[in-house]
């Protein structure tokens, strides 16, 4: 069943690509004045979606039901993973998460071909391209390629991904990134249609779309870096990372772009290049993250299936399309000045975009670091530093025009004097009791904090005005939602308190306000947990720290424990087991051919018995080992398994079970062994307890960073609804004669 399941799938993969193929043909002809051929072209993609469709529901069929002949199961997947672990192995791996983006763009192209109207044939002419760029990389890479041997156990599905937010995060940021897709086709076809006004408000709430799918997997992908990896941060500007934020923070600038073009038919030719710009960081991320250059660099990076010159390929073509024909209408494009003077609401509209787009460009640069310097010897990354430098004067400029914008009308200067002033205010005071506090004499803190109270300030003052005036701003929410996050993200990385701090079992330590007690190891199915009791005058809590050992060579995986205050964060993270074995009465070390006699039993050590374990590149070693006692002699060999930083050993047992010899460790320099014997015959003695290594911090305020990210996102969402509901010609009349009552969403 399994193996036919596979060749349909593969058969499917390819009836989607003649498909979009005849689609393509068909919009094609059909843009081209030949409407007979539009039903045929709307059907073939109609058929295209369902194929593919189908060829995902096939493979959650053989992930579900554990069919491990298929390599693409037996890669992500095994019989011990709960249901939602299990359904989300189906992007867990590359050829998954291409079937995921490919069916997430055609269910959008549906919406999108049911509502463009005059554009529905050039769009779907680009969304069909898009989607046989894509298609053909699983036609050279199938999820549905079958293993060389047979297995009955799956390989299993990565520890760290094995969390919550995987069956959540992934599917979130594909839909964003087949979102972009979509104003990029808008431009193409009002390029090619000569549409140049047209296109762009058609496209914005598509752009505000994608930016929000975005926009809300980057932070899901933040929490779930906090709450797993144990590095106590939730953003470390990691390259692939960056390939999510680089067209986030593009589309952000997108989406005030096509405000200004829209508002003022200004920033026309830019607005063409911040979409395009948008959906290139898209395909160029997806190579960065999928050809193997970051391999070295980040611990979300794929590994290398042989398919760059694909991606690039189609990086490439969409560039060419994309220059050529802004370059073919340049002349064409006649926009109107972006601004009427410097004091207005669209003056500091388009310095802000100009900051993000610079913003994008620096992360990119940072992000790009790995590929550029691949020519050297020693290719290499930069470090936070580097974005420290770069990305924190931006946000103080970006805060500080957010304190400047609600003050100004959008083309006729100040017009609310009293809450600039209010601002600035608010500003200044912040600055002044950091320093007389002396919180932080730093000129980019102070700065930093400055511009965002001011932003807070300002933006919270102007939502209460539109609010009494019956004209809810969502804009100005969003507003206050980054300057509150970038207050949180502020504090709680750069005036975070902690501490490595040693653990002995049982023991009581005091650091940091904090008691502290390493009560327990508690073995589970996957590894062990460690107990922590931590008191302080806000209560007493236990943290459970997780110690995993993978059985896909991924080394031991520590996971942090976090307790969550009102103002701050408690986290804990494991950093290490350390045990003396001198003390342990169970532990010998035996040189080669040395015999220790304990208590009955004579015990010698021969030789090792080494293996490699080629398949996943570790090893094996075994004690050859003999134990004589009343007469009679036993050969045994424990056995000790190396993969990565994963350790699993095997026990051997003698005089029918009444005693089990562990490998402790193997010194194959000196020949020697240091083997654990446990049985009724061992002395007593003291045991010496293990002692755990912690990291623990405080992170203040931490929780304004997503309380401030879900005021942003929750605006976006007002604000897409709010688009969806009203009539556009009648709100653009109503911005030109009453500029001076009215507000619109930036």
């Amino acid at each position: 069943m399994g193996l036919s399941l596979a060749y349909i799938g593969d058969v499917l993969i390819f009836a989607t690509a003649v498909s979009l193929v005849l689609s393509l043909i068909f919009y094609l002809v059909s843009w081209r004045g030949k409407e007979g051929y539009l039903n045929l072209a709307r059907n073939f993609y109609y058929a295209s979606t369902g194929l593919i469709t189908v060829t995902i529901a096939i493979l959650f069929y053989l992930i579900l039901t554990h069919d491990f002949t298929v390599s693409y199961v037996y890669s992500y997947s095994s019989t011990d993973l709960p249901l939602g672990y299990l359904i989300s192995t189906l992007w867990g791996g590359q050829e998954g998460t291409f079937l995921l983006w490919i069916f997430f763009t055609s269910i959008l192209g549906i919406i999108m071909l049911r509502t463009a109207g005059s554009f529905e044939k050039g769009n779907m002419f680009f969304v069909n391209l898009f989607l046989l760029s894509i298609i053909i990389i699983l036609i050279k890479k199938s999820p549905f390629e079958l293993m060389p041997v047979f297995r009955t156990e799956g390989a299993g599905l990565n520890p760290l991904l094995q969390n919550f937010w995987m069956q959540i995060h992934p599917p979130i940021m594909f839909v964003g990134f087949s979102g972009v897709v979509i104003p990029f086709a808008f431009a193409m076809t009002g390029l090619i249609e000569k549409k140049y006004d047209q296109w762009a408000e058609s496209a914005r709430k598509w752009t505000v779309f994608a930016w929000l799918s975005l926009g809300v997997s980057l932070v899901m992908g933040g929490y779930w870096a906090y709450i797993t990896l144990g590095w106590g941060g939730f953003w470390a500007w990691d390259p692939v990372e960056n390939s999510s934020f680089i067209p986030w923070i593009f589309l952000a600038a997108q989406i005030h772009v096509l405000f200004i073009n829209r508002l003022k038919k200004g920033l026309m030719r830019f607005s063409l290049f911040m979409v395009c710009l948008s959906f290139w960081s898209v395909l160029y991320g997806t190579f960065l993250t999928r050809s193997g250059v970051l391999a070295d660099f980040s611990v979300h990076s794929f590994v290398d299936l042989g398919l760059n010159n694909y991606l690039i390929s189609g990086l490439m073509l969409f560039v060419v399309i994309g220059l050529f024909l802004i370059a073919l209408r340049w002349k064409h494009i006649r926009p109107n000045p972006a601004f009427s003077q410097v004091a207005s609401k669209s003056y500091m509209v388009t310095l802000g975009i100009l900051i993000l787009f610079v913003g994008g460009v620096l992360t990119l640069i940072g992000t790009s670091a790995p590929l550029l310097t691949r020519f050297n010897d020693d290719p290499s990354a930069v470090g936070l530093h580097y974005y420290f430098v770069t990305m924190t004067p931006i946000a103080i400029g970006l805060m500080f025009l957010l304190g400047l914008f609600p003050a100004f009308k959008w083309n006729k200067g100040l017009s609310k004097s009293k809450l600039l002033m209010t601002g600035i205010s608010a500003g200044l005071l912040t600055i002044a009791g950091l320093l007389i506090s002396g919180f932080t004499y730093e000129l980019m803190y102070l700065l930093f904090f400055g511009t965002a109270v001011m932003a807070i300030v300002s933006n919270l003052s102007a939502l209460y005005l539109s609010y009494k005036e019956k004209n809810f701003v969502p804009g100005y929410l969003a507003h206050i939602g980054i300057a509150l996050a970038m207050i949180g993200a502020g504090l709680s990385a750069g005036f975070e308190t902690k501490k490595t701090i040693v653990l002995p079992q049982n023991q009581v330590v005091s650091e940091m306000g904090y008691t502290m007690k390493f009560t327990r190891i508690v073995d589970n199915a996957k590894g062990f947990d460690c107990h922590v009791e931590i008191s302080s005058d806000k209560g007493t809590f236990v943290a459970r720290l997780p110690h995993e050992f993978p059985k896909n060579q991924e080394g031991v995986m520590r996971k942090p424990f976090v307790k969550k205050y009102l103002t701050y964060d408690v986290y804990v993270a494991p950093v290490g087991m350390e045990q003396t074995a001198e003390e342990d009465p169970t532990i010998f070390e035996f040189k080669k051919g040395e015999t220790i006699q304990i208590d009955q039993y004579a015990v010698t050590f021969y030789d090792y018995e080494m293996s490699s374990h080629g398949e996943a590149g570790g090893a094996t070693a075994g004690a050859k080992m003999s134990v004589a006692y009343d007469g009679k002699t036993e050969e045994i060999t424990p056995m000790i398994q190396v993969i990565g930083d994963s350790v699993s050993t095997k026990d051997a047992v003698f005089d029918y079970n009444k005693g089990r010899v562990f490998i402790a460790g193997i010194s194959p320099e000196s020949g020697s062994v240091m083997l654990k014997i446990i049985g009724d015959f061992i002395p007593k003695g003291e045991i010496s307890q293990a002692n755990l290594v912690i990291e623990l911090s405080e992170k203040p305020f931490i929780n304004l960073f997503w309380f401030g990210t879900f005021l942003c996102f929750f605006s976006g969402g007002l604000s897409l609804r709010k688009r969806g509901r009203r009539k556009t010609t009648k709100q653009l009349q109503s911005v030109e004669k009453t500029d001076d009552k009215k507000e619109m969403v930036s």
